[in-house]
């Protein structure tokens, strides 16, 4: 039986929630691509919705692994080889591929893998790019995966769906190559304080008040009232019920930075480590000022978060770790 047969286990009920969004944002007009994007009405709050939030969000994201890439491997991307692990529908894969990385993309969900591969079918670079293959599989078993075979694993928004993460990790150094590097940009929601939700609450609530937010937020004086909104934004931070129920799928929230970090710490010799951003992509995608004003606005909002977690007014709630292969293997 396979991984996306069982239907009494997490990662198949993981596989086919990914296959249903996916699917859904297809038939809506999604692109994921991040040179061929284009508006998209149907993410009503979210960075996909125009590709000039896409260039702040994932563009910069895309910017700052393959930076980090070239640095610490000290090679030219034609000489590395790269494993994106849960690379969704693919398009980080295909763009470390245009920039001429030898690229594998991996994740559960076949339908992502599907059109991954279909994007990459069609794309206009094709014959300027590395080699790119994707493959739906099972990170722990998939027989595309040899040991020892990749200069760098990648981890973009994906680590933190693992419940096991000593497992996890050991899995990674292990198909590293001597001196390969993990590189993980991952979200840590259990780093979400009620004092960003607060902050994304005031946001969320003046721009509201202005007639430019995605929905109407009610401007709440009554102490107890605004105490149970803003607990309602800190839940959505944390995509989370009110009674802590996962709302994106099985897996997602199985590991925070009090899981991630120590074992890449401890599995990897640290190069860098950064602080990233609390709130910015959960607002920008539902401004509705004229579209102009609303990729100034998005900027300054992205400027303003980097400056408050800069300065700890704010949490960071996402952080960047490139660390060097050690130990054993």
């Amino acid at each position: 039986m396979n991984i996306f047969d069982r239907a009494d286990g997490d990662l198949g009920n993981e596989a086919a929630a990914f296959d249903s969004q996916i699917d859904e944002r297809i038939r809506n007009g999604h692109i994921p691509d991040l040179r061929r994007c284009t508006p998209c009405d149907y993410f009503y709050n979210n960075s996909w919705r125009r590709p000039a939030y896409v260039k702040l969000d994932f563009v910069e994201q895309f910017e700052i692994i393959r930076d980090a890439i070239l640095r610490y491997a000290g090679k030219e991307a034609g000489g590395l080889r790269v494993l994106e692990v849960g690379c969704g529908p693919g398009y980080l894969s295909l763009e470390l591929a245009r920039e001429g990385f030898d690229v594998v993309g991996l994740d559960l969900s076949k339908q992502c893998i599907e059109i991954a591969t279909e994007f990459a079918r069609q794309d206009p670079w094709m014959t300027q790019r590395g080699r790119l293959d994707y493959v739906a599989g099972d990170f722990y078993s998939a027989s595309e995966l040899s040991i020892a075979s990749f200069d760098v694993v990648v981890f973009l928004g994906a680590l933190h769906h693992f419940p096991d993460q000593r497992r996890t990790l050991e899995r990674a150094r292990d198909l590293l190559r001597p001196d390969g590097l993990i590189v993980a940009h991952e979200p840590v929601r259990d780093r979400v304080t009620r004092g960003n939700a607060a902050f994304a609450y005031l946001v969320g609530s003046l721009l509201s008040a202005s007639g430019h937010f995605f929905r109407d937020q009610e401007i709440v004086t009554d102490g107890g009232r605004l105490i149970a909104k803003i607990d309602d934004v800190y839940n959505s931070l944390r995509y989370e019920s009110k009674d802590g129920e996962k709302i994106q799928s099985v897996n997602d929230n199985e590991a925070g930075y009090t899981e991630m970090y120590p074992q890449l710490h401890g599995l990897f010799h640290e190069e860098l480590f950064e602080w990233r951003y609390a709130f910015f992509h959960e607002v920008i995608g539902g401004l509705r000022f004229d579209e102009q004003t609303n990729a100034r606005l998005a900027h300054f909002l992205r400027e303003m978060d980097r400056i408050l977690v800069a300065n700890g007014v704010l949490q960071g709630t996402e952080f960047f770790f490139v660390g060097r292969k050690r130990g054993p293997g």
